[in-house]
């Protein structure tokens, strides 16, 4: 397995993950499909790592989608994903650790996927999205969960059409949370990650579980889920931990249990 199509490596508690074609516009190949499922499972497994930061190499492209050449020559998408694990494996982050998705530059097809798994997106200035699969006669099932984030008239518009759409387009409809300056795209989203890092990592988890978990619940049936999932935190460690080192006037030390 080439482990050069998708790079793995953290600083201190943070994770990036980069999909490493440039040369093909961090285009998916077979090759990327089998290493991506890898790479999750090694930040789940990562105790130091907190949160991870997905981007794409080169200052090109975030991810142009399925390698329409490599998939010409597999005999189309059936044959590009049988026995490689399938067009959608691996490609959503594990677990409940966040994931931040730093777009430089082009997030189609498959790129807009990757981007739409993860939990916060920041996105380059340069950086042009869309879903073309209808211009290619493809499937994208993966919309389903699409108008949860932007509603079903931008999610039909966008979808219908295969058009692109700017990044600040993709801010006004509420896909990405942020545009940044293209050079300052990998500081903001590091930033943010910081941030994220500091905080109790087991609260985070809790939180982003409560949060994805809950969204389709009635209240009373969301509040249910909460207090399940948080009564494991309540009589952690590290909720002792919060408050006395609040006391102290001093950083926390969270030891994650």
């Amino acid at each position: 397995m080439p482990e050069d199509v998708v790079l793995y490596e953290r600083q201190g508690h943070i994770a990036t993950v980069t999909l490493n074609r440039p040369e093909r516009m961090n285009a998916l190949s077979p090759e990327v499909f089998a290493r991506l499922p890898e790479v999750w499972d090694q930040f789940a497994a990562d105790g130091e790592a907190r949160v991870a930061i997905l981007t794409g190499a080169g200052d090109r492209a975030f991810c142009a989608g399925a390698d329409l050449v490599v998939m010409n020559e597999s005999g189309g998408p059936s044959g590009f994903g049988r026995g490689r694990g399938g067009m959608g494996r691996g490609l959503g982050p594990t677990g409940w650790k966040p994931v931040i998705a730093a777009i430089n530059g082009y997030a189609i097809a498959g790129g807009w996927w990757l981007a739409q798994l993860c939990d916060i997106r920041i996105a380059s200035d340069r950086a042009q999205l869309g879903i073309s699969e209808v211009k290619w006669n493809l499937p994208a099932g993966w919309v389903t969960d699409l108008t949860r984030i932007i509603g079903m008239g931008h999610a039909l518009e966008i979808v219908l059409t295969g058009e692109r759409i700017s990044a600040e387009r993709a801010y006004e409809i509420g896909f990405v949370n942020k545009v940044v300056p293209h050079e300052g795209l990998m500081d903001a989203a590091r930033g943010i990650a910081e941030v994220i890092a500091e905080n109790g990592p087991m609260s985070v988890r809790a939180h982003k579980e409560i949060l994805y978990r809950g969204y389709l619940l009635s209240r009373e049936e969301g509040n249910a889920v909460a207090n399940h999932i948080l009564s494991r935190l309540m009589t952690s460690e590290d909720a002792k931990e919060g408050p006395r080192s609040f006391v102290e006037k001093r950083k926390p030390v969270w030891k994650n249990r």
